[in-house]
Order: C-alpha cells, then sequence, then structure tokens
C-alpha cells in the first residue's frame, strides 16, 4: 500500500505562500494541525486555511512591528479565520475592525501607521459555539443616480452584511422607515419602498449585536393550564441534545402566585430532579415531577387550580 503525504511543515504558525502550492494542493502544518488550499478569485491569488474546533485549545499569536510612514501591510504569523479575531494595537490604543482588512496571512492598516508608532497583532485561535458577534458597521454609497437598492461593496469596499431588524438607513442624512421606505429582508440588500429611488448618498448602519449560537439552550414557554390533572407536560427537550437543565418557573392563579426553581438530570432512561428556593403568595399553586417519553424529557406540573399559567425559562446544558 502507497503513502500519501501532503506539503508539510512542522513549525508552529508557519503559513505557506502562493508561490508554494498549487491550484488544489492541500498543505498540512503538523503543529498546529491545520489545512491550507491556495484560492484564485479574478486572478487575485491568497492562502485559506481550514479549521476544526479545538479540544482545550486556545492559542494567541502575537506580531509586532514598528511603523515607517508608509507601509501599510504586516505579514501575520498566523491567519486568523475572520477579522474579528485579529486584535490591533497602536501605541497602546485599540483599533476599530474598520480601520483594517485581512487578506490570506497580510493585514492592511489604513492609513499607514506613522513612523516609530509601535504596532501590536494579536490573532486569537479560539472556537467558540456559545456566543455569536457582529460589530457595529457603516457602510457608504455615495453617488447614487435614482438607485432603487443597495448592495454590494460600499465606498470603502465593504459588503454589506446585517441582521435583520439590527439595521438603520440614511438617505442624505434622513433616517427612513423601515418598511415603509424600505425592506431589509435578507441581509445583503436595502431596496426602497414602492418607486421610491435615492439620488446622493445612502448610509446604513449594523448595529452589533451578541446572540446564543444554540437558541434552544435558553429557552423560555407559557403553558396555560385549564384542569387539575395530575403531570401535565410544560416543556420537553431531545434527550440527545441535553443532560442538564435548570429552570426557574412562574405560575399564576388569579391573583395567586408561586415561583421555584429546579435542577434536573438525567441519563437516559430516569429524570433526577430537585426544587429549591420556592417562595408563593397564598398557597402552593403545584408540584412537579419529570419523566422521559419517545425520547423526551418532560417536565411535568400538577397544579392546584383548574386555570394556572405556566412560565418557564430553562438553561440547558448539552450531553
Amino acid at each position: 500500500m502507497s503513502t500519501i503525504k501532503l506539503r508539510r511543515s512542522g513549525v508552529g504558525g508557519k503559513i505557506p505562500t502562493t508561490a508554494q502550492l498549487d491550484l488544489g494542493e492541500v498543505a498540512l502544518n503538523t503543529f498546529d494541525g491545520r489545512l491550507y488550499v491556495k484560492k484564485s478569485v479574478n486572478s487575485v491569488e491568497s492562502i485559506v486555511g481550514l479549521y476544526g474546533s479545538p479540544v482545550n485549545e486556545e492559542s494567541i499569536y502575537i506580531d509586532s512591528y514598528t511603523g515607517d510612514g508608509t507601509t501599510t501591510d504586516f505579514a501575520l504569523s498566523y491567519i486568523p479565520k475572520a477579522d474579528q479575531y485579529a486584535y490591533v494595537a497602536i501605541n497602546g490604543v485599540r483599533q476599530h475592525v474598520s480601520e483594517y482588512s485581512i487578506s490570506g496571512n497580510i493585514l492592511t492598516l489604513t492609513p499607514a501607521p506613522l513612523s516609530t508608532d509601535e504596532i501590536e497583532i494579536r490573532v486569537h485561535d479560539t472556537i467558540t459555539d456559545s456566543v455569536v458577534v457582529r460589530d457595529y458597521q457603516q457602510y457608504v454609497y455615495s453617488g447614487l443616480s435614482s438607485a432603487s437598492s443597495v448592495s454590494g461593496a460600499d465606498d470603502n469596499s465593504r459588503t454589506l452584511a446585517y441582521d435583520i431588524n439590527k439595521v438603520e438607513v440614511y438617505a442624505n442624512g434622513v433616517r427612513l422607515v423601515d418598511g415603509s421606505d424600505y425592506l431589509a429582508t435578507n441581509g445583503t440588500s436595502i431596496v426602497f419602498q414602492g418607486s421610491q429611488t435615492v439620488t446622493g448618498t445612502v448610509e446604513v448602519v449594523s448595529l452589533s449585536r451578541a446572540s446564543f449560537a444554540d437558541s434552544s439552550a435558553l429557552t423560555p414557554g407559557t403553558t396555560a393550564l385549564t384542569g387539575t390533572g395530575a403531570n401535565q407536560v410544560v416543556d420537553s427537550f431531545q434527550t440527545a441534545s441535553y443532560r442538564t437543565a435548570k429552570y426557574l418557573v412562574q405560575m399564576t392563579a388569579g391573583t395567586n402566585y408561586h415561583s421555584t426553581e429546579i435542577l434536573l438530570i438525567h441519563d437516559g432512561t430516569t429524570v433526577y430532579m430537585t426544587e429549591y428556593g420556592t417562595i408563593f403568595t397564598s398557597a402552593s399553586l403545584g408540584t412537579f415531577d419529570g419523566d422521559i417519553s419517545s425520547g423526551l424529557v418532560r417536565l411535568l406540573v400538577t397544579p392546584a387550580n383548574i386555570n394556572t399559567t405556566v412560565k418557564i425559562q430553562r438553561l440547558s446544558v448539552t450531553v
């Protein structure tokens, strides 16, 4: 049997150059455990890193330079997964992500740092599945003539990207109304409504945000119970997805209120629970239990009144 070996390096942070790789060729860094390929877009070649999820791994790569008043391009010892994984400081002052761009292992600062400026670039190789972050960004499209929409690269070569319901649009300094003046429904374009067009300048502001990538890990729920039957289901989740759940529960019956916390864990067949921090205004409005049915862990309530509303907030931990 023949052994196939890729172009490789055992030096940490070592990245192949475009001259070292052919299109379609793969290189391996055996120290970092990273794969690299060369891509070509409109005859512009660059190196792209292919990354997996590290196991208990967090690496920081630091590159330091001194400005000379003209140099704008600085080589990185490690290719970041995206611009926001690189942190740039000039004379100790953190630079906004809009002040630099990254292509392959080259970080470009605009304008060029002044002579004797101390430049420090930190690239973080950290992956988290818990939180997604988008930085605040502005996109400016000037010199428009009867434009019915804006999209793609703006005056500063930034490609329009936003989160739906997290965007503001201005035409010649006047803020437009979402839905009436424009539609922003796909995250990549702004379409002006009806026959409305814009001549002049459009500014699109993408608002920053942070959210849980696994949105089901933090789950609200409301259930209206109309009878006092035993073990009514008020929440459920897949046994294969989550092992542990913490509930904050609020029960309401008329003007009576009941609040409690529940910590729950399962082994695939049996549910184990503990309840604590229980408080109510008049009398207990119900009792709690849990079971597994058809691959679902279920939170069960036996209410004390015929009309009871149960609201929950569940924080889940994966299997």
